[in-house]
């Protein structure tokens, strides 16, 4: 009696394993970057590192999104503390302590981590998707299912990698950029999404 339950108990185990796994190959078998690109609200958490010609340095990072506006908070030793940077592709504003600086996005992330990040692109490229509102796009590598491997855009050499599910698509936990000798590498922790 005690074997026939043993077997049921592996036997439903087996069957449950099975299933997950065939969820998960047609999951990524239906990779649609249509609807990867039609998310627009949404948060992640994680670590920000970067190398730049004259620094380098890592944050937590904290990045929430809603349509063209965003909110990142940075904590950790480059970042000195606490920086919170808030605003949209024309004009982003920067507090450290009691300081405020307001600048475009792109001499903000140049003052902040001496990299010249094309912060336009880069709520595309956090999904794993070159921005559309830049024709520079060479060298497109894909995984049989579609989504990108790497990509060059607006001269980044950019890599995706340790696609997860999440309750909006397959979406890259880690992503590293690469101009020249600098660089940046985002890994995220957890994708949080809200109601478009």
């Amino acid at each position: 009696m005690r074997w026939l339950k043993l077997v049921f108990v592996v036997v439903f185990v087996s069957g449950c394993s099975s299933l997950m796994t065939k969820t998960s190959q047609e999951d990524v078998l239906n990779y649609d970057p249509t609807e990867i690109g039609q998310i627009n609200h949404w948060q992640i958490k994680g670590k920000l590192g970067f190398k730049s010609t004259n620094q380098s340095g890592s944050a937590a990072i904290n990045w929430q999104q809603h349509e063209a506006d965003y909110t990142i908070t940075l904590s950790g030793p480059f970042a000195s503390g606490r920086v919170m940077i808030s605003g949209n592709h024309q004009i982003a504003e920067m507090r450290s302590g009691d300081k405020i600086f307001r600048h475009s996005p792109q001499q903000l992330a140049m003052q902040l981590t001496g990299l010249p990040l094309p912060i336009d692109f880069l709520s595309s490229w956090v999904k794993g998707l070159p921005s559309k509102d830049d024709q520079t796009l060479q060298h497109f590598v894909t995984n049989p299912n579609g989504s990108a491997t790497s990509f060059q855009q607006h001269n980044w050499h950019l890599s995706f990698s340790d696609y997860r599910f999440t309750d909006r698509g397959y979406l890259p936990r880690k992503i590293i950029g690469q101009l020249g000798e600098q660089s940046f590498k985002l890994v995220i922790a957890q994708w949080i999404f809200t109601d478009n």
